[in-house]
């Protein structure tokens, strides 16, 4: 007899037969192999874990040096040692006047500290005749990243070195990271990141560089330019991506992004949940792949929670605002559980005495006294400080962009936990209901998302081809964790659309 078990079960069969076959025809064996995982640079500051610099004494040859440092390190073998350069100096005089000659790479077995060799080589008076010096082979690196934008001082929540910022003296390191983040990448104009708001002005030239085309929702029209008296969407919009390095104003937690105003608040700051909802959902279907959203609506909202629910199974990551009710409870769309909501530290790495706390807290970020692009009718393209939780989700919904313009491969889930698993913890350890998973980190979100593999790389052998999507149906059929692709939490036919989305635009 036929159950609904066997039907199951033939479709899927059915169903990966078709896949591969589609797959083979479009995606012809073998696929080029993406570059894999990428490693990122050691610690600024620190050395190499298993390498030693040496310098042989005049007329020493490395038997001789092999053999002194057998005292330290038995067992050494003759290709422990290399060449300091591969390619001599051409100049031998100068090579012997800089002492660049007679240099050695030593490689120490698993185990030995580099350090406390080279301390006891130079301490050991009976070296002589073999090894004149060692030295730590230190790791060093592309410097941070400055920009030239001349108000960029003012910007602590972006590099804090403990300046004063409206007559409260900061703490160095209260930061988010960001110079040592755009050592790496500035952000991208193919990641656009929806801020659905009062709308972002259309004059301001530190955000122009970045805009892209948008929807009003209040009149169902293209116009969604700021609110002429309060330019609350225009000052959110710097903090994720006023232009970077173009010499005038503050730059964003990117440089390069594309910036999505959706109006769907009022002059005053005013809107329903109807306005909201169809924002959040217009954003999801004209291709943003962030949501910042800093507002907010004292208790929950059907409508608005199942928009962040559609938004979030779309692919967008959804940030909100967690409020600036202090007691109170969080509301949508921070609620919801699809979203990242947001609350609000100072430049000493403070919770905001506003800051609406609770259980569904995802992380903090820089909200009190940020500054930021600023468009009104008496005040026009200039900039303010501005405080809120409406300041902090900005910047995370910027973070995102940032590690999207990285590895873009991200799901909105991945995405989410790179934020969170790389936040500085700040009060209780681990995660609190005050500080989430902590203030956010952007140099570490960054690396993170370097390192992680391509999603389409589904058996993880670091080639993209027909054999993953065998082993994604595989795991579909047998209902495995790993198959809910779309991290919705759900094992559906949305993570077979998801999986071949991913296949089909391939890894870089």
């Amino acid at each position: 007899m036929l159950t609904r078990h066997s039907v199951r079960i033939g479709l899927f069969a059915a169903l990966a037969a078709a896949a591969t076959a589609a797959a083979q025809s479009i995606w012809p064996d073998p696929v080029v192999p993406y570059r894999g995982p990428v490693d990122a640079p050691g610690v600024m500051g620190g050395w190499h874990e298993s390498e030693v610099i040496l310098r042989l004494a005049p007329g020493a040859t490395t038997d001789d040096a092999l053999a002194r440092l057998a005292a330290f390190v038995p067992g050494l073998a003759a290709e422990s040692l290399r060449p300091l350069f591969a390619l001599p100096p051409a100049n031998a005089d100068l090579a012997a006047r800089f002492e660049l000659d007679r240099g050695w790479i030593l490689t120490l077995p698993a185990g030995h500290d580099p350090a406390d060799l080279v301390a006891r080589l130079n301490a050991d008076a009976a070296r002589a005749g073999a090894i004149e010096r060692a030295e730590l082979n230190g790791l060093g690196g592309i410097l941070s990243t400055f920009p030239n934008d001349p108000s960029f001082n003012l910007q602590y929540g972006l590099h804090n070195t403990g300046q004063t910022i409206n007559g409260q003296a900061g703490i160095a390191g209260a930061d988010i990271s960001a110079p040592a983040a755009w050592d790496y990448t500035t952000g991208s104009a193919s990641v656009i990141v929806a801020v659905i708001d009062t709308g972002v002005s259309f004059s301001h030239p530190d955000i122009t560089p970045n805009r892209v085309p948008g929807w009003n929702v209040l009149n169902n029209s293209p116009n969604a330019d700021d609110s002429w008296l309060i330019s609350h969407g225009t000052h959110c919009a710097g903090i994720v991506g006023a232009r970077g390095n173009n010499g005038i104003g503050v730059t964003g937690v990117n440089w390069v992004v594309s910036i999505m105003p959706v109006r769907v608040l009022n002059d005053f700051g005013g809107g329903t949940e109807a306005q909201v909802a169809a924002g959040i959902i217009w954003a999801a279907d004209n291709g943003a792949r962030v949501a910042s959203l800093s507002l907010g609506f004292p208790g929950r909202s059907a409508v608005v929670d199942n928009a962040v629910a559609y938004a979030h199974n779309a692919g967008v990551l959804v940030v909100a605002a967690s409020g600036n009710t202090a007691g109170g409870t969080i509301g949508s769309p921070a609620a919801a559980p699809e979203a990242m909501a947001v609350g609000a530290t100072n430049n000493r790495d403070q919770i905001a005495s506003f800051t609406t706390t609770g259980p569904e807290m995802s992380v903090t970020a820089p909200g009190v006294d940020v500054y930021s692009t600023w468009d009104t009718l008496f005040s026009p393209n200039t900039y303010s400080y501005q405080s809120g939780t409406s300041m902090a989700c900005p910047h995370v919904s910027g973070l995102a962009a940032l590690v999207l313009s990285v590895n873009p491969a991200l799901t909105n889930v991945e995405v989410r936990a790179i934020i969170e698993s790389t936040a500085d913890d700040k009060g209780a350890p681990g995660w609190d209901e005050t500080f989430g998973h902590g203030r956010i980190n952007a140099h570490a979100a960054v690396l993170a998302a370097l390192d992680q593999p391509c999603p389409a790389d589904f058996n993880g052998d670091t080639v993209v081809n027909t054999l993953d999507v065998l082993a994604f149906l595989n795991a579909y059929t047998a209902g495995e964790p790993e198959a809910d692709f779309n991290g919705d939490t759900v094992i559906n036919t949305l993570d077979v659309l998801a999986f071949l989305n991913a296949y089909t635009a391939g890894c870089d």
